[in-house]
């Protein structure tokens, strides 16, 4: 089995769902350990389900696959990191 590894394609991402030019990695980055699954789901929820998708699936690799991260992208999308 393969270890994921952080997908620097991904983390290069704009996010679509705001005006500022924000990549996947900068979002992720301005996490950084300093924020609760609560926090997070705020700032995403109103995102498009596809930023969604890139911000929970970087997320996963960057937090070392936090069991969190994959809860909350079932929450949001119906379906874990693993899945997307």
């Amino acid at each position: 089995m393969a270890t994921k590894t952080l997908d620097e394609t991904l983390g290069n991402r704009l996010i679509t769902s705001t005006y500022r030019n924000d990549t996947v990695h900068d979002v992720v980055d301005g996490w950084n350990w300093n924020m609760n699954v609560f926090e997070i789901y705020d700032e995403i929820r109103e995102s498009r389900e596809v930023d969604q998708r890139n911000v929970l699936r970087y997320a996963y690799v960057y937090f070392d696959k936090d069991a969190v991260i994959n809860d909350l992208a079932f929450h949001l999308t119906g379906e874990g990191v693993k899945d997307l």
